[in-house]
C-alpha cells in the first residue's frame, strides 16, 4: 500500500525547460494588468489562478488592486475550477488539465523528494528523468520512455478491441538530492494533437506493510467503486423527458490493511499529514491491481488489534 506524502509546489520550482508559459495567450489567458479598467465577466489570470470581474472596474485606486487582493472582494471572483495552463496539473483536481498541441514538458526543482504521481494522462508516451540539478549527471538510468498502451487482458482484445492508453504512471525510490531536478513529458504521435497531464505530485512515498515482510500489507476485499457526478434536469419539461448533464467522474476505494503494531504510530501521523490534502495512492505495483489507485481525499483508522499486529481502514474518496 502506497501513498505519496506531497510537496507544494510552488513557481519558483520550474525550470527553464517547462513549455507552458505563466501567462498561456495559446489557450487564451488574459493577464491582470494594474490601472486597467475592468467590465463585467472579464477573465484575467492573477497568480495561479483565473478571476471573474463580477462588479465593474472603472477608477483609481480599485484598478490598482490584484484580484487576489482582499481589497477586491466583491469586484473579483476566483475561479477553482480555472487555475492557469501551467499550474492546473498541480490543483487538487483531476479535470484541470494543462495542455498543449504535441507535447507537454515541465521541469521542476523540488528538492529533496522521493517520487512521483502522474495522472490524468493524455498522450501516447511519458518521458521521465532525473538529474543531478540543471545539466547535472542522471540519478536513475535508464530515463523512463514508454509507451502508454495498457496491455490487452486477452487475445481478442489485443487483435480486435478497442486498447485503452493507461492515464496514470508512478515512480518510487528516486535517489536523495538536493537540487533534483525532475523532467517530465507527455507526447502525442502526431504533433498537432494535443497532449494533456491533469494531476502532478512529488514528494515522499509511505508504505503501509505487513508485519515480518516488506509486502504491502493490504488485505482481500479491496474495493473499487465508481463515482459518476452527472444529474438530469427535466424542470423545465412536463412530458417526461429530460436534459443530461454531464458531470464529473472519479473512483472511490475503500480497503484494509495489517501491518506491525510497531508501525501503528507512524501511520496514524501519515494519516494525520494528509488530513484534508488531495493525495496520490495505490494499493500495489502489480499489473493485475492497477485499477485500485486513485487521487483523492484519505480518512480512516488505526487499530492496535495485538502486541503484535495492527489495523489500518482506509477510505479514499476519489477527487474529479
Amino acid at each position: 500500500m502506497n501513498i505519496l506524502l506531497p510537496k507544494t509546489i510552488t513557481s519558483s520550482m520550474f525550470g527553464a525547460g517547462t513549455n507552458i508559459p505563466v501567462v498561456d495567450t495559446a489557450v487564451g489567458e488574459q493577464a491582470w494588468v494594474s490601472g486597467t479598467n475592468y467590465v463585467l465577466k472579464d477573465r484575467r489570470v492573477d497568480g495561479d489562478y483565473t478571476y471573474e470581474c463580477v462588479q465593474p472596474v472603472s477608477s483609481a485606486p480599485q484598478n490598482t488592486y490584484a484580484p487576489s487582493d482582499v481589497r477586491s472582494a466583491g469586484f473579483w471572483l476566483k475561479d477553482e475550477g480555472a487555475p492557469t495552463n501551467r499550474m492546473a496539473p498541480f490543483d487538487k483536481y483531476l479535470f484541470t488539465k494543462a495542455r498543449r498541441a504535441g507535447n507537454v514538458t515541465y521541469v521542476l526543482n523540488p528538492g529533496f523528494v522521493t517520487g512521483v504521481a502522474i495522472y490524468g494522462i493524455e498522450g501516447d508516451k511519458i518521458s521521465l528523468s532525473a538529474k543531478a540539478g540543471p545539466g547535472g549527471a542522471d540519478l536513475i538510468t535508464p530515463i523512463v520512455n514508454r509507451d502508454l498502451w495498457q496491455p490487452a487482458f486477452g487475445e481478442w482484445e489485443y487483435l480486435f478491441g478497442d486498447l485503452q492508453r493507461g492515464t496514470y504512471f508512478t515512480l518510487k525510490d528516486l535517489p536523495i538530492h538536493p537540487n533534483l531536478e525532475l523532467t517530465i513529458t507527455v507526447t502525442r504521435n502526431n504533433p498537432t494533437v494535443e497532449a494533456a497531464i491533469g494531476f502532478i505530485s512529488v514528494g515522499n512515498w509511505k508504505r503501509l506493510l505487513a508485519p515480518m515482510s516488506q509486502q504491502g500489507g493490504v488485505l482481500y476485499g479491496v474495493e473499487a467503486s465508481t463515482q459518476d457526478y452527472s444529474y438530469q434536469d427535466d424542470t423545465p419539461r412536463k412530458d417526461g423527458t429530460y436534459v443530461e448533464v454531464q458531470g464529473r467522474l472519479a473512483t472511490d476505494i475503500n480497503l484494509s490493511c495489517l501491518i506491525d503494531a510497531a508501525q501503528a504510530p507512524a501511520a496514524k501521523l501519515l494519516l494525520d499529514q494528509i488530513l484534508g490534502k488531495a493525495v496520490a495512492m495505490e494499493v500495489s505495483e502489480l499489473p493485475k491491481y492497477s485499477h485500485l489507485a486513485t487521487v483523492g481525499k484519505i480518512t480512516g483508522t488505526v487499530r492496535s488489534d495485538t502486541w503484535p499486529a495492527a489495523s489500518v481502514g482506509l477510505q479514499i474518496k476519489g477527487n474529479v
